[in-house]
């Protein structure tokens, strides 16, 4: 049988290694932490900026020219003025009805 001597275990190196593992973590914890604020800082100096910007300046070179919408347009402008004539008849024949109602004797 083969004995090997049992060496004590050297405590002071693992309570150092502890320390520094705890250090490491804390310093990874706090630029997380960093991290996050500088993030809610960007997004909030963001928002202040969109605030102060003209909003939908795009929307104009997005523009699609739809033929079917200016046909309707087109449309939509002949039946304005094809109203506007018929009111116009309905006033004159309205003119009509009310000549000779009335009688205007000059003395």
């Amino acid at each position: 049988m083969i004995y090997m001597s049992i060496r004590p275990v050297d405590y002071t190196n693992t309570i150092t290694k502890s320390q520094e593992i705890a250090k490491i973590r804390q310093v990874e914890n706090d630029r997380v932490k960093v991290q996050m604020e500088q993030g809610f800082v960007q997004q909030e100096k963001q928002i202040e900026k969109n605030m102060k910007r003209v909003r939908d300046a795009n929307k104009s070179e997005n523009l699609i020219i739809d033929a079917d919408k200016k046909r309707q347009f087109a449309n939509s402008k002949d039946e304005k003025e094809s109203r506007k004539k018929r009111k116009k008849k309905n006033n004159k024949n309205k003119n009509r009805t009310e000549l000779g109602r009335n009688i205007d004797i000059k003395i």
